[in-house]
């Protein structure tokens, strides 16, 4: 007897897809807030909080990343939230509109730019992004965030793959996007 192929969640990946939780039908305050934490690596190590008005507009996106290379790293929002790989099972970028790469402004809505490492590998930083949501149909919640190794060209590395990935390098670290304090399980 053959078994049919079990549909995953279109975010995670994940055999039971709990998605219904991101749209949100009673607020339960005013801002809707999400989380990551940064794994998949011995060296860089992250957490990053996500912050969104329940009636909708900019989304707030603060971090901090620590045990990069000094300098900036490309930063995104990938596809999925499946892990299980490691970071190569995260996706693509997160690109429902099915355009060009580029920066938080225009390109894939998981665009985020570069974020810069001191002297001290650490990153520190505050993204308005006026085109991520925390809920709804293109809610990021159960996707995840990467980290790469090499600064983004933002689409304009007059080639292919800087079109598709910026050509910000390797994926140095990684983790899923969660509600915070989501008691509703």
């Amino acid at each position: 007897m053959r078994f049919k192929e079990i549909q995953k969640c279109p975010r995670t990946r994940a055999a039971n897809c709990q998605c219904e939780s991101i749209s949100i039908s009673e607020a339960q305050g005013d801002t809707i807030i999400a989380q990551c934490e940064l794994e998949h690596s011995d060296t860089v190590k992250g957490n990053i909080l996500c912050m969104q008005a329940t009636s909708g507009g900019v989304t707030l996106i603060k971090g901090t990343i620590t045990g990069l290379e000094p300098g900036e790293h490309g930063f995104h929002i990938h596809e999925y939230g499946d892990l299980s790989k490691g970071c190569e099972s995260a996706g693509g970028h997160y690109n429902p509109d099915g355009v060009d790469h580029g920066n938080v402004e225009e390109g894939h809505v998981g665009d985020l730019g570069n974020i810069t490492a001191n002297e001290s590998g650490v990153a520190e930083f505050s993204i308005k992004a006026e085109r991520i949501d925390l809920m709804g149909d293109r809610s990021i919640i159960g996707r995840s965030f990467v980290v790469h190794s090499d600064v983004d060209d933002l689409g304009k590395g007059g080639d292919e793959e800087s079109l598709k990935t910026g050509n910000a390098g390797d994926r140095l670290a990684c983790g899923v996007i969660v509600l915070r304090g989501d008691d509703n399980d």
